[in-house]
């Protein structure tokens, strides 16, 4: 039973399928434009392909805007109104742009998409990790794994979309219609989704819940933002350099790189959910602490292991167990703060900061250098490495008092 538990095979009532299928259609068009980013918009609108980089970028001041927009509507609204109106405008944005409405235009609309894009990840999160306190970084896991898949198979649904179609712009009307089904589903089943909340509360009006959240006292949430910073900035490290670090005279083929770079994401998303029970079982911020310890140490090893195929993929291997707690652990710790969607959305946007981060020093760096490229390639993956070190034992000294606190009086 405790196995079947950890692999998320049992205790999944009705509701909670539901909040993951919604995240995983949530997820599915934030990935779809990836792999085509320069068919939509360099090909169409004749902008460089660093120009085109910008649809991304600007999507971090959409995720910093949502913080007051997701406060606003938090109060006013209940979580289901708040995932289907997101949704529903986040898939109305998106057939704007797939009209022909200019780059710049198409720019202002991405940071209008990336703003509702985070409430609707912080309404569905917070349902998921409020509605069973016992087992909560267990039911984030689970998001979380959905999450990542819904990633990962909107980035290979994108690019087999550009290729049957011959068109890179159906993407975005492949992205709004999965929005719009967010935003009906969470419609259709907006009764379960409410008691659902107020299951989490002992309420019988979202009203009462609201209330009751914003009359606790909010924790200390920064040292989980520059976590969540620092996970992401060395997400985009991992995955903008690394495969470039292999191309470096190592020999690797195009196939080798692909399943060298997908191999920790692949162990990730698998092990969030036991990740999740774990943390439940032993603290979230202890498994979140010992995971980042490992997870720092692999991934300064990489650049060192590159000639020798077997160790390398091992060590990816235990990068990916090791990155696969820090997300349902982290969103757990937010919980704890008592900041609600308020406190999930500032996570995504931190999450984000540290992602663009990552990957405007990657091209910074690779611009600058020539010769010496491996040698500077891998000081910037030891250097991430070492600064996620001391995210995490900033994090531990600042949150441990409190969280031995919150763990006795839960006791």
């Amino acid at each position: 039973m405790a196995s079947q538990r950890v692999l998320g095979l049992c205790n999944l009532n009705f509701p909670v399928r539901i909040v993951i299928l919604l995240i995983f259609v949530s997820a599915l068009p934030d990935a779809l434009v990836v792999p085509v980013l320069k068919d939509l918009f360099a090909d169409r609108y004749s902008v460089s392909a660093a120009q085109a980089q910008l649809f991304l970028a600007v999507n971090l001041l959409g995720a910093l805007l949502a913080i007051p927009f997701v406060k606003y509507m938090r109060t006013r609204m209940s979580g289901w109104v708040v995932v289907s109106s997101t949704a529903l405008v986040d898939g109305i944005l998106l057939a704007i742009m797939w009209l022909p409405i200019g780059f710049a235009g198409t720019l202002v609309l991405r940071v209008l998409e990336g703003a509702v894009d985070v409430a609707t990840f912080a309404a569905l999160f917070q349902m998921l990790g409020r509605h069973d306190q016992q087992h909560r970084a267990w039911k984030l896991g689970l998001g979380a794994t959905l999450l990542v898949a819904g990633l990962g198979i909107g980035a290979v649904l994108g690019g087999f979309i550009t290729k049957v179609t011959g068109s890179a712009t159906v993407t975005l009307l492949v992205g709004s219609a999965s929005c719009m089904a967010t935003g009906f589903l969470a419609i259709a089943f907006r009764a379960t989704l409410t008691r659902m909340a107020e299951f989490a509360k002992g309420a019988f009006m979202q009203r009462q819940l609201d209330e009751q959240e914003f009359t606790q006292k909010p924790g200390k949430i920064w040292p989980i933002l520059f976590m969540s910073a620092t996970d992401r900035a060395t997400g985009a490290i991992l995955t903008a350099v690394f495969a470039s670090f292999l191309l470096s005279g190592l020999g690797y083929t195009p196939e080798q790189r692909g399943m060298l770079v997908g191999l920790p994401l692949l162990f990730m998303a698998i092990g969030a959910a036991p990740a999740g029970w774990i943390a439940d079982r032993f603290g979230a911020l202890q498994t979140r602490t010992l995971s980042a310890i490992v997870y720092a140490v692999a991934l300064a090893s990489v650049p060192f292991l590159g000639a020798n195929t077997v160790v390398l993929a091992l060590v990816l291997l235990i990068l990916g167990v090791a990155a696969a707690p820090l997300l349902p652990a982290s969103l757990a710790l937010v919980l704890t703060t008592n900041r609600g969607m308020t406190g999930l959305a500032a996570f995504r946007a931190a999450g984000d900061i540290g992602y663009f981060s990552g990957i405007v020093v990657a091209i910074a760096t690779s611009a600058m250098i020539d010769a010496e490229q491996y040698s500077v390639q891998a000081g910037l993956v030891c250097g991430f490495a070492l600064l996620h070190a001391v995210a995490t034992a900033t994090s531990w000294l600042t949150l441990r008092s409190n969280s031995i606190s919150q763990e006795q009086t839960g006791a």
